[in-house]
Order: structure tokens, then sequence, then C-alpha cells
């Protein structure tokens, strides 16, 4: 029972203080509404960075029961990660966790997913962040939502480029390094990729290669005919006498410029020249590979040692190569 009254407190007091008292017994009842909050981590392609699964994915049924709602999805392709099962269960949010509500991914709705980024908070299992663009969705071929750009700018994008630009983001990367006959030279780069200087008896190949492919991206790199290609380095190339060696290609007066410039594409292998391929590459199929990736090697020191024929060998080699590229 309440003594206000009694200990000669003003009326106005007292119903100041009987708001406070109430207003701190609505603070101890939990709030859904109010049980997250999170910075945006950004559009798609910057948030899902820090995602380990991401999938194109079909909504097949909502689960409103248990602790929290899930939805079964049926995984239709696998961008990044692995997963051992086509079919996974992904928790969503009912207002006590950072996940978006079922109500925003209908069954039968088709979905990029990013799962288990930042914000998460998965338990044991996956889960779709809102602290970020984590989810896109595939309408008719294309992927639309915050895809890059401000929050909440939403745009659309034909599948097949997002998925360009998703697996194969911009890169600007220098390498260094020395390398010694017979040695090879092997540095990733890119989010995909390895640049490998591979020896051989005059010297080394330059070869591009993608994770889980042993096809040499850059093979395509011109001239391909009549004068040595650029992604070969032979002892002959650097020497003050080229023609003393009998055994040079193409009799040629002199090697590949320094630097040496080469292009490279994921497409190499597949959509052009590929296993089926039954005509030469065309220009336009060159100029492809080139918007895709650029190489140029610069040979900084070198040191040469007598060889047979007049050809000499490298016994060692200082260089510096830049690579550039993606979508």
């Amino acid at each position: 029972m309440f003594t206000w009254k009694a200990m000669d407190v003003p009326e106005k007091k007292r119903v100041m203080v009987w708001c406070l008292f109430v207003g701190f017994l609505f603070l101890m009842i939990p709030s859904h509404a109010g049980a997250c909050s999170c910075n945006w981590r950004g559009p798609f392609l910057t948030a899902s960075k820090d995602a380990p699964l991401v999938v194109l994915g079909k909504v097949i049924r909502h689960h409103t029961g248990g602790t929290s709602p899930t939805m079964d999805v049926l995984v239709l392709e696998t961008l990044k990660g692995g997963i051992l099962d086509s079919g996974m269960v992904v928790q969503m949010g009912d207002g006590m966790y950072c996940r978006p509500t079922l109500d925003v991914f209908p069954p039968g709705s088709e979905w990029i997913l990013a799962l288990n980024g930042q914000g998460a908070k998965p338990g044991a299992g996956l889960a779709i962040s809102h602290c970020g663009e984590y989810w896109l969705r595939v309408e008719n071929d294309d992927v639309v939502g915050s895809i890059e750009g401000r929050e909440k700018q939403v745009k659309r994008m034909p599948l097949h480029e997002f998925k360009n630009r998703f697996l194969y983001p911009r890169f600007s990367e220098k390498i260094s390094g020395r390398i010694e006959t017979g040695k090879k030279f092997l540095q990733p780069f890119g989010s995909h990729f390895e640049f490998i200087l591979e020896p051989n008896p005059a010297g080394w190949e330059i070869v591009i290669k993608e994770y889980g492919r042993d096809e040499n991206l850059s093979r395509l790199t011109p001239p391909f005919h009549f004068v040595p290609n650029p992604r070969e380095i032979e002892g002959w190339h650097l020497s003050d006498n080229p023609s003393a060696c009998a055994n040079r290609p193409y009799k040629a007066d002199a090697g590949p410029a320094n630097p040496r410039k080469f292009i490279f594409s994921p497409e190499v292998g597949k959509k052009i020249d590929g296993a089926k391929a039954d005509r030469s590459v065309t220009d336009e199929e060159v100029r492809d590979i080139q918007n895709f990736g650029r190489g140029e090697l610069t040979i900084e020191k070198f040191k040469l040692a007598p060889g047979s024929d007049g050809c000499p060998k490298i016994e060692w080699m200082d260089f510096s190569v830049q690579l550039d590229g993606g979508y």
C-alpha cells in the first residue's frame, strides 16, 4: 500500500513518481522489437564477403513451431563454400534475433542467400543476418535487391552477370620475387587464381590457373605464330647476342620485350577454345580475355650462365608482376 499521501507528498509529485515506476516496469519486460540492433554492413557484394556459405536456392516450406521459425531451402547452386546435401534448414527471425522474418521469403521463391554472416547468431545451424544485405531475390533470370551501392538502393542485374561479379570481383595486385634455375614459383592472387612460373629446360613459362582447374588461362596470349610469345622466358632472350643461340625458336633476332604483357580469363577452356572447339580463336574472343585479366611481368635483374649451342641459361632472375582484372 502506497503512503505518499500520508507523507504529505504533493499530488503532482505522486503522479510523477507513479509514471516513473510504470515506465521502469515496461523496461523490465523483454522487447522483441528492440532485441537486436546492428550496423548496416553494406550491399550484398560487400556484406557477403564475411559469409562462409552463399547459395542459389528455392524456398520449399516454412516452419513456425519450435524455439524459432525456420524455412526449408532446396539448394540449386553453391556459389561459395560447401554443403553436403541439396536441402538445408535456415533459421529465421521472430524479433529476438538479427534475422529477417519468414514473410519476406514466400514458398516457391528463389534467392541468393549469404548464410551465417555477421550478426546472424546462427547457433548450431544456418541463419541469415539482417545486419546488411545478405539476400537477393531471383526473378526471370535476373537478380533483384541491394546488390551494390547505398543502403536500400535496389538494382536489377542479369543472373549470369551477377555470378561473374560475385565469383570474380575486381583485383589489382603486385607480386615480386626471385627464382632460380629449375625452380617453380607460385603465388595466389585475386580470389580464385594462381600466378605460376613453370620451369622448363630453356627457362620458364608464365602460367595462370584457377583453383581446381589444370587449364592455363593465359595460353591465348598473342602472338600465336612466327615470333616468341611473351609468356616464354628463356636465356637467349636476355643475351647480348641472341643469334648465337642456334636452337632459338623462329630464328628470331630478339626475345619478347621487357616487361612481358599477357592476358588471361576463366573463360579460357570453357566458352573460349574449350575441349569441343572446332575453330581458331577470334579477335573478339581475345579482346574478351583481355577485358577480364591483364598481366605485366618485368625482369628486374638476372644472371646468365653459358649453355650448349650458344644458348645461355638463367641462373637466377629477380622479377615483379602486376596483375589486374575481374568483372
